[in-house]
């Protein structure tokens, strides 16, 4: 597995990511890996290949009241249980073992004034001492312009939470502010989607220009090149710094094999994490 290196990005899987495969989820068709609510459409009009996701605001009969309500379209990748039942709580997830910089894709949306539509993304991880689910990344991209052409959008994943190895990742398209009065036919069209963990896939997200770390995966010595260096912090899966520095060029035959987060601030002020592996 590769860190940092300037002209490549890989991306990592996100269940039926191009919204080609659907099927029959109860009364709906939902996209296979995801599901949905009342309002979500199999779209034809899409960015690439047959189909697309749509979200759109309509009506449903809510069999516990009898009453036509008006929702908010949404989908989301699972439905999954975070951490082993009967622990885990009911989450939209799948499993994930990545640290990706960001989530890209393409979109449309047709909207009423003061409408807005939303993606969140967030990476996971089940702690097993409080039985909880832990955010590490979140992500958020949100637009109320109406937009008639399919336009790529990038959403930047933050760290939020303790530094932990993943095991999920969670993905949501919702057509309009839930909180917000709703409008019939504002819809958002969704297609393409994709995580990358390398900086170059997407504007504005955690990286410096020129930092490379190397090799990779490391052994008994890791390198950082490229900029100055005003501090380096090795951080094991539980969040443990096992390593501080200032070098860039330092011994590691003391880290034992597995995965770490490199902290690296820079002479100029900026910081950098990211996920490293040493074999």
């Amino acid at each position: 597995m590769t860190l940092f290196i300037a002209a490549r990005a890989f991306a990592q899987p996100i269940p039926n990511s191009d919204f080609e495969t659907w099927a029959a989820s109860g009364p709906f068709m939902a996209p296979t890996g995801w599901a949905v609510s009342p309002g979500v459409i199999q779209s034809n009009d899409a960015h690439s290949g047959s189909w697309a996701l749509q979200c759109k605001v309509d009506t449903f009969t809510n069999p516990a009241t009898s009453t036509l309500d008006t929702i908010p379209a949404n989908a989301y990748t699972g439905a999954a249980t975070m951490g082993p039942p009967p622990m885990g709580t009911s989450f939209g997830g799948y499993a994930f073992v990545y640290v990706p910089d960001s989530l890209t894709g393409y979109y449309k949306y047709q909207n009423a004034p003061n409408d807005s539509f939303t993606i969140i993304a967030e990476i996971c991880h089940w702690d097993t001492a409080t039985h909880s689910r832990q955010t590490i990344k979140r992500g958020i991209f949100s637009s109320g312009v109406t937009t008639a052409t399919y336009t790529r959008f990038g959403i930047s994943l933050q760290y939020v939470g303790p530094f932990a190895m993943p095991d999920t990742a969670f993905i949501q398209v919702i057509a309009c502010n839930p909180q917000a009065p709703k409008h019939m036919g504002t819809s958002v069209w969704v297609d393409d989607l994709a995580f990358y963990t390398y900086p170059d896939a997407v504007e504005n997200i955690n990286t410096t220009a020129g930092l490379v770390v190397y090799p990779v995966p490391f052994s008994d010595k890791l390198n950082i090149g490229g900029v100055g260096i005003k501090k380096v912090s090795i951080i094991n899966i539980l969040g443990q710094t096992v390593l501080e520095t200032s070098e860039t060029t330092f011994n590691t035959t003391d880290l034992i094999s597995g995965n770490y987060f490199a902290d690296i601030q820079t002479t100029s002020g900026d910081r950098v994490v990211r996920q490293i592996i040493k074999k």
